[in-house]
């Protein structure tokens, strides 16, 4: 019975591992604090499942990890600028998400803004999840996630303005 719940448990961290990491990452900017804050939230996950009959749940472990992530950034004290612009291959979203310019706006979004960016567009959260983590209504997450498109608009374009010269 206990190998049968180890095996089970081994599945799950296996799917769920990159997820927390970029979400550590994502939050963090660096990668060695984003594994630092990825174990501890396993750590913390574990605790709170303990039992004879754990649900492993990813919207629990989602708001787990991000906690862990913000402690770490509250311990930390820096500010995005003076972060890391390299994202190393295990926090990288698939596909055209790897843009530098976009990853680097990212960082820059106000924190639950960042959040919800993150877990919607990064971890591929439904929106239902998304509010879950972040304990807020579906329409609070719609009206978050409209302000950080709209923030992260701005934020390219007056690169992309400043980079062509205008």
């Amino acid at each position: 019975m206990h190998d049968n719940r180890e095996a089970e448990f081994e599945r799950f961290y296996r799917t769920e591992e990159r997820r927390v990491l970029r979400l550590c990452y994502g939050v963090l900017g660096d990668s060695e604090l984003a594994r630092d804050a990825a174990q501890e939230a396993w750590l913390r996950y574990l605790r709170y499942i303990e039992g004879d009959r754990p649900e492993y749940s990813v919207p629990l472990l989602v708001t787990i990890a991000l906690n862990a992530a913000r402690d770490w950034q509250r311990r930390r004290r820096r500010r995005p600028e003076d972060l890391s612009g390299d994202l190393p291959e295990w926090a990288a979203p698939p596909g055209p998400e790897q843009d530098p310019d976009l990853l680097d706006a990212v960082q820059r979004l106000p924190q639950p803004e960042r959040e919800a960016i993150l877990l919607h567009y990064a971890l591929d959260l439904p929106l239902i999840d998304v509010a879950r983590v972040l304990q807020k209504r579906t329409g609070a997450v719609k009206s978050i996630l409209h302000r950080g498109r709209a923030h992260l608009r701005s934020l390219l374009g007056a690169e992309e303005g400043i980079s062509n010269g205008r």
